[in-house]
């Protein structure tokens, strides 16, 4: 039986002399995993299928393990391959969702995001470690583990000194403060409240000049979710660490 699938690539493994196993999120199935015969072979017409980042509408047969029969190309974003930051960026979105979302569970909301991300890195001069921190925020949410950054999440009062708990993704007043909170800059804070408000469809350099923080406040915040990450989920992708390490140098 044949059907067709709108899927992002997100992984390829060799398998046996010319073929590879492809791990697609598609916006019908989920992730998914497929065979595509021969695309190692000189020459393979579908060999664009199996690049990183490939967007493509996916023909698959077959049963428990599809093989992709034919795909038409949709988006390669091929800009993300030409700029490491942002290639490390559109990685660590990608093993996102390799490592938080389930095998064949359908998630239109974390594809939708996921595209619109790599469209925006891809195509857009805005800075990778804003568009990677807002998709992070967007994604976390669409798994179930959404971050709050309003008032005190104990007594409802505007916050002055921020006390984080990673545990409940919430920050505290000094007075509300629980043992396993820390202490972080008021500054990071509202600003991971304002990117979490980020259209990544629709988001400006106006948009980020007008929060009018220095870069290093969104290492701080993309630091600050990589470990909530690891908080909550016991776990982060390699390549944010990597991007991290790469701003930093």
């Amino acid at each position: 039986m044949e059907e067709k699938v709108n899927a992002l690539m997100l992984k390829s493994v060799d398998y046996a002399d010319n073929d590879k196993i492809l791990t697609l999120f598609s916006l019908e199935q989920g992730v998914i995993s497929a065979k595509m015969r021969g695309v190692k072979k000189a020459g393979a017409k579908l060999k664009f299928a199996a690049e990183p980042f490939c967007f493509a509408e996916y023909i698959l047969t077959g049963g428990n393990l599809k093989t992709v029969t034919n795909a038409s190309l949709t988006d390669s974003f091929y800009p993300i391959r030409e700029n490491i930051f942002k290639f490390y960026a559109a990685s660590a979105a990608t093993e996102f969702v390799l490592k938080f979302c389930p095998e064949n569970a359908v998630s239109p909301g974390l594809f939708f995001e996921t595209i619109r991300f790599l469209k925006s890195l891809a195509y857009s001069e805005l800075p990778p470690d804003v568009l990677l921190l807002a998709f992070l925020l967007h994604a976390l949410k669409e798994i179930g583990y959404s971050l709050r950054f309003g008032d005190c999440a104990g007594c409802g009062e505007p916050l002055g000194r921020v006390f984080f708990d990673f545990s409940t993704g919430c920050g505290y007043c000094e007075n509300c403060r629980t043992e396993s909170s820390v202490e972080i800059s008021p500054v990071t804070y509202a600003l991971l409240r304002k990117v979490s408000s980020f259209d990544l469809g629709s988001v400006t350099e106006k948009d980020i000049l007008d929060l009018g923080v220095a870069d290093n406040y969104y290492v701080r915040a993309l630091k600050l979710s990589a470990k909530y990450l690891r908080t909550v989920a016991k776990d982060e992708p390699k390549s944010l660490k990597e991007f991290l390490k790469m701003c930093e140098f």
